[in-house]
């Protein structure tokens, strides 16, 4: 069988956003990524380290921002490996594990959790007016206590937070 070059060559990685998601994919091992899905902040090194993969590795700068614009190099690759379980449910434990929650709110710290950890982050809170968050109650009737639901609105900002670099 004859193999022409040009029939192996594959396009699917000619943009930036793919070529950046498959290089952040395939090296999930590399310490400032593996960093990032463990919701561990990063260090002005892990930044600059960031930016040599993204900004040299993968593409230049000026193709991040044609691709992605102005989003934060930790969002763009938090968003790709989203968040580790267990680094997750660290985060959430005091909620889980140490509060006297009620099931309908440890179901929706639950699908706080599993949100997170599918979407890397929780930005745009608008999310927890729908289902599968509204399907116990809204958080205004989940959560009569404000203290707690700020307590748990403290714990999903530091999550964003550890990828806002």
């Amino acid at each position: 069988m004859d193999w022409k070059k040009s029939e192996l060559e594959n396009n699917d990685l000619q943009n930036y956003k793919a070529k950046a998601e498959f290089y952040v994919r395939q090296h999930q091992d590399e310490v400032v990524i593996a960093k990032l899905k463990g919701n561990v902040p990063l260090t002005q090194e892990d930044v600059g380290a960031l930016e040599r993969i993204l900004w040299s590795e993968v593409g230049s700068r000026e193709d991040y921002e044609a691709e992605v614009g102005a989003k934060p190099l930790g969002e763009f690759v938090r968003e790709i490996v989203g968040l580790d379980m267990r680094a997750a449910k660290e985060a959430f434990a005091d909620y889980l594990n140490n509060a006297n929650l009620d099931s309908r709110q440890i179901y929706f710290v639950n699908q706080i959790v599993e949100y997170i950890v599918r979407n890397g982050m929780m930005k745009d809170l608008s999310v927890l007016q729908e289902p599968p968050f509204t399907d116990q109650g809204s958080v205004v009737e989940v959560f009569t206590d404000l203290s707690l639901w700020l307590g748990i609105k403290a714990v999903i900002d530091r999550i964003n937070s550890n990828a806002a670099v």
